[in-house]
């Protein structure tokens, strides 16, 4: 099967670029600055000021716990696609197109879209802190959510690499993967893309 895939934690105009140009399917724009990966408003305008996505490339922010202006400021600011938080506000989107986190692994009778409806749902391990740690979820569970979450588009993160993304394709079948140390070379400190892990992970989402 072909998924989408997203690339999150994009911080150089060099790795987005290379998303643009290798066909990934959306980039997170991290906005946190509690992570390696997080950048002021005015950073992340300068990047896309240099490289703008072209169309058919989704734009996510990422958010940790915002208010909601700077949430509506930093979506009109950098024409965001949709926008990911996490938090207490984490549901709701500020009324924007929002992607719903769901961490862990939550009983599955009670697992059900909220409302307003997201755009997506998003598959993460639950780990101390806001994520980012490169932990798998339980895949097996995560298999049974896309069917209980059906027709809602379902993605899966969390430890996700080159290496198993195949394998997590195969017994998840997810809609898509959304990956951030899983692309980043050996070491990175900031974020720092591997142009050949993008490649490989789009290889294993288009099946090649």
């Amino acid at each position: 099967m072909s998924v989408k895939l997203k690339v999150c934690g994009v911080t150089r105009p060099q790795d987005l670029a290379a998303c643009a140009e290798l066909g990934v399917d959306a980039v997170g724009i991290n906005l946190w600055s509690g992570s390696r990966r997080g950048l002021t408003l005015a950073a992340a305008e300068a990047l896309l000021a240099e490289v703008r996505p072209p169309p058919g490339l989704e734009l996510v922010g990422v958010f940790v716990e915002p208010t909601a202006e700077e949430v509506r400021r930093a979506a009109e600011v950098l024409q965001l696609d949709l926008v990911q938080i996490v938090g207490a506000q984490e549901v709701t989107g500020f009324g924007l197109p929002y992607l719903w986190v769901v961490r862990g692994t939550p009983a599955l009778a009670e697992l059900r879209a909220p409302t307003p409806r997201p755009a997506r749902a998003l598959l993460d391990a639950a780990v101390p802190g806001y994520g980012g740690a490169g932990q798998t979820t339980d895949w097996g569970w995560a298999a049974a959510a896309v069917q209980r979450l059906a027709p809602l588009e379902v993605w899966l993160a969390g430890g996700i690499t080159p290496a198993n993304a195949a394998l997590a394709i195969q017994q998840v079948r997810p809609a898509g993967l959304d990956v951030a140390s899983g692309t980043e070379l050996p070491g990175a400190r900031r974020g720092e893309k591997d142009r050949a892990a993008i490649e490989r992970l789009l290889a294993a989402c288009r099946g090649d």
